[in-house]
């Protein structure tokens, strides 16, 4: 396999923190492993891309494949299939003719169902509960303490928004934008468009929490959203579910990181 191929191009795109993130806290692993932490960017990525197709990839073959050859696509069919709502597994195979950008398309979509499953599944009290929580942290984020943002038009969370926001699709229907501001068409740029990312990010790690039945803290980071993926929320939300593999508890919530900051990313240019 290539060092070149829609794995590698992804990673490579990401800001710096961000690829520190996956490492960290979808990974598990210590800044000071393989002195991550000290490596320059481009090999940053090279460790991660190795490090994610090799727990993924566990098994005796793998001990006889390249670093980096087990393909994006086999990931991506694997996540899929662990996100499938309802029984079976995805008719997607390694050789057909299906894309690695529709098969990303479709984890996120698999996502999304999944967070309307477990909103529907909160008695009204609860929806209500939760949504003036993730307002509570939004309010006190560092992404919102200027008032800058609040000023440009960040909006409150209510449970009213939350559930037309899990409605259109969080990540896909631009779910999460339209809650951070109250509409889709807005023109972003400069600190607005950072700090809607941050905050859309934030939001997705944090209904994952919900889809996999991690516990919802209010305290212990609320206050990094400027950090989104770094924040205790953050690290709280992506605990997958414990019948899950050692390996997809990794890279499940990974994918899901890199896949929603592409697509949130893309939806700012749009708007920009």
């Amino acid at each position: 396999m290539p060092y070149n191929d829609r794995l590698f191009q992804l990673l490579g795109s990401l800001e710096p923190g961000e690829l520190q993130a996956i490492w960290e806290k979808g990974f598990r692993r210590k800044p000071s492993d393989e002195e991550f932490e000290k490596l320059p960017q481009d090999l940053r990525v090279s460790v991660v891309s190795a490090h994610w197709r090799a727990i993924h990839g566990h098994s005796l073959p793998n001990l006889w494949r390249d670093s980096h050859e087990l393909p994006w696509k086999r990931i991506l069919i694997d996540v899929a299939d662990k996100l499938k709502p309802g029984l079976g597994w995805t008719p997607i195979t390694l050789d057909d003719a299906t894309t690695e950008q529709a098969l990303e398309r479709m984890v996120l979509e698999f996502f999304e169902q999944r967070v309307r499953t477990a909103w529907a599944a909160l008695p009204p009290e609860e929806q209500t509960r939760l949504a003036s929580q993730l307002d509570a942290e939004m309010s006190a984020s560092d992404a919102l303490a200027t008032g800058r943002a609040t000023e440009a038009g960040i909006t409150h969370v209510t449970a009213t928004s939350l559930a037309a926001a899990i409605g259109s699709g969080l990540v896909t229907g631009a779910g999460v934008l339209a809650l951070a501001t109250g509409t889709t068409t807005l023109a972003v740029g400069g600190l607005l468009g950072g700090t809607l990312y941050q905050i859309g990010l934030w939001l997705v790690v944090r209904m994952f929490g919900v889809v996999t039945g991690a516990q919802l803290v209010a305290s212990g980071g609320a206050a990094a959203v400027g950090g989104a993926l770094l924040s205790a929320p953050a690290a709280a939300a992506f605990v997958a579910h414990a019948a899950m593999s050692t390996a997809y508890r990794k890279t499940i919530p990974a994918t899901l990181m890199l896949l929603c900051a592409h697509e949130l990313r893309r939806q700012l240019a749009e708007l920009e």
